[in-house]
């Protein structure tokens, strides 16, 4: 099983490489274009709202509440293979044994 992950590591390092020196060449022979001066504001904006609207309020609500039930899930999930898990593991050793 490692074998075959680190044949995929492998794989996509030299794919990703060859890309890589392949856009450095690219890039050496295309024109350089010179930087422009940018204007900084340094001050916050005055017209900036204070507090969120209450649709805005609510949406983030509904949101937390499904992010909240999929992590339960996931929870829940989790402990149910970890118990199968043991169990399958446990019936396998009494069978070796």
């Amino acid at each position: 099983m490692s074998r075959l992950l680190l044949a995929c590591v492998f794989s996509l390092m030299s794919v990703l490489g060859i890309a890589g020196v392949a856009s450095a060449q690219e890039a050496a022979s295309a024109p350089v274009v010179a930087a422009q001066q940018t204007t900084v504001n340094p001050a916050p904006d005055v017209n900036a709202p204070q507090a969120p609207s209450p649709e805005t309020r609510e949406e983030t609500k509904r949101k937390l509440w499904i992010g909240g039930i999929a992590v339960l899930l996931f929870v829940l999930v989790y402990y149910r293979n970890k118990k199968r898990w043991a169990k399958w593991r446990k019936e396998r050793a009494a069978k070796k044994g």
